[in-house]
């Protein structure tokens, strides 16, 4: 009798051990999707559709992939062991799916592919690709062949160092996980095939295979800041001047990083949106604006009392490859229409707009020719110079009371681009173009060829004053190299800013090195820039004291 009573603990002991109650939680029921870009909530489910989202690099060379990932929406905090199950149709139409270890991170006009895996679905089996973080290519790929028909139920099964993927209840293969979930965290992104009518999502649950469970995570608050006495905004506020203090602004890092979050939303009194309003992200195709990242970015502003000033409505280097194919005839009421409809859907929600950036051109042969210095590019090509005119007649009709830029970068110095920009400042007020003010990039990143001489920036803001035109200091980011250095050189412009009343805002160009546009693209391992005001691990720089000394300044 004993020995039988023994029997029967060892064996509810062991499935005690071995039952699972699961508690699967409803990723697709529990999460917000109305911010997730290319997808859309319905009754079936989730509906997917292809973005064709790309980021043309800065050299234009070459346009890299840009899947969206739903960061608004929740995230998985799992153990070492889980499982993941969907359930789709419209495999017929190729649905992919990728689960990410960590967020992508743009850096100004390239993308990091940080650790995910990624679930082609098609007819013919499942195509498994890998990326750990150290190449922007995948570094592991399987496929596995089998006959599906459109709709089907997956499965991923993470269990040790491995991933196995199930397919309608049957498994039907393996591969290494790279340890790509070593933070326990998992983002949900999507994509589909250009030029189908997308997928459905009906079901997407996760549980654990260990006692731990799996739960969903909410994504940073874009409404609680803490007050910080010694924020730039405040010892601004304070000031006699009380000029907004700004910085670009990453959605990623803004909903996945608490320390990028406070730093965002307590120090800085105006937001400049990084990437989110160019046109090759908000407008990738003909007939598809993507308003899902830019909306929080001006719902977090909102919700913090800053500041929006809007970058950029007609870019040159960011232009989609569907704008780039547009006919000569049609290309003028594209820009047009482009310009309304982002200018209309935030009219009294973003302040000011750069509505041109960067028009003059970086090759000497443009200053002595017809082109007077401008940039040639498309616009360039098809209208001339009054491709500056059409947009900023455009942006005034759109939205009267925003205040309008032109933006360019080495006009802090003298010489024949500030003498020609300085020619096509008169040439469009000679001709009525409604331009408000001009943006002074201030990007210092070889000393000592971009160093910035107070005495030249004072006098070319004073210049643009007697034109009636303001300015303000847009984008500056300091090389570091020399803290000392960079340290005098934020702090010398923001005092010249301060001391001339046309000068409105002063903006950094990022706010950490940890996502810092001078990061080397498409370089592995990462080589970060050192231009910010806070390094890759948010250790405060001198640059940020001198500018707090330079605010508190009577």
């Amino acid at each position: 009798t004993a020995g039988l009573v023994l029997a029967i603990v060892f064996i509810v002991g062991i499935l005690q051990v071995n039952t699972n109650p699961r508690n699967d939680v409803d990723w697709l029921n529990s999460s917000d999707w109305s911010h997730f870009t290319g997808a859309e909530k319905t009754e079936a489910g989730i509906k997917i559709w292809a973005t064709e989202r790309v980021i043309n690099h800065s050299d234009t060379s070459a346009a890299q992939p840009n899947p969206p990932v739903n960061i608004r929406g929740s995230y998985l905090k799992v153990p070492n062991d889980f499982q993941i199950n969907m359930k789709i149709s419209g495999i017929d139409n190729e649905a992919t799916v990728q689960f990410y270890g960590q967020v992508p991170i743009i850096y100004d006009e390239w993308r990091q592919e940080r650790p995910s895996i990624r679930l082609q679905i098609k007819n013919d089996g499942i195509y498994a690709r890998i990326w750990d973080g150290t190449a922007s290519s995948s570094i592991d790929e399987r496929i596995f062949k089998l006959n599906l028909k459109n709709d089907a139920s997956i499965s991923i099964v993470h269990e040790q160092d491995e991933f196995t993927i199930q397919a309608n209840g049957r498994m039907i293969g393996a591969i290494p996980d790279h340890n790509i979930f070593s933070d326990n965290t998992i983002w949900f992104g999507s994509d589909a095939k250009p030029g189908t009518e997308g997928w459905i999502l009906h079901k997407l649950t996760a549980h654990s295979l260990s006692k731990e469970p799996a739960i969903l995570t909410d994504p940073i608050s874009i409404s609680d800041t803490v007050d910080n006495p010694n924020s730039l905004r405040n010892l601004s506020n304070k000031n006699a001047r009380k000029m907004p203090i700004g910085a670009a602004i990453s959605v990623g890092p803004l909903l996945t990083d608490e320390k990028y979050n406070e730093l965002a939303l307590s120090q800085f009194s105006m937001m400049t949106p990084e990437n989110s309003f160019k046109p090759q992200v908000i407008h990738p195709q003909k007939d598809t604006y993507l308003f899902q990242e830019t909306d929080i970015l001006v719902e977090a502003a909102q919700n913090n009392k800053m500041l929006v000033h809007g970058h950029a409505l007609v870019m040159p280097k960011a232009n989609p490859e569907w704008m780039q194919d547009v006919p000569d005839n049609e290309l003028k009421q594209v820009m047009i229409e482009h310009i309304s409809t982002i200018m209309s859907r935030y009219k009294g929600k973003i302040a000011e707009w750069d509505v041109v950036n960067e028009p003059m051109s970086e090759d000497d042969i443009d200053y002595n020719g017809i082109q007077k210095g401008i940039r040639k590019q498309m616009w360039f090509d098809v209208m001339g110079e009054q491709y500056i005119d059409i947009a900023f007649k455009a942006a005034r009709a759109a939205d009267p009371t925003a205040k309008l830029y032109l933006n360019d970068f080495g006009l802090e110095k003298d010489g024949e681009r500030w003498d020609a920009f300085l020619s096509l400042i008169i040439r469009l007020q000679a001709r009525g173009v409604p331009i408000d003010g001009v943006g002074f990039e201030a990007h210092v990143y070889h000393e000592p060829a971009d160093t910035i001489d107070s005495a030249v920036l004072k006098r070319h803001i004073q210049t643009l004053a007697a034109l009636g035109i303001d300015s303000r200091i847009s984008e500056i980011d300091v090389l570091g190299d020399d803290p000392a250095f960079q340290a005098k050189q934020y702090a010398d412009v923001l005092q010249v800013c301060l001391s001339e009343p046309t000068c409105k805002s002063y903006g950094v160009w990022g706010i950490t090195d940890l996502y810092g546009s001078t990061t080397l693209s498409d370089r592995y391992p990462i080589m970060r820039g050192d231009s910010l005001l806070w390094d890759f691990d948010y250790t405060p720089k001198p640059a940020l004291k001198s500018m707090q000394v330079v605010l508190s300044q009577p």
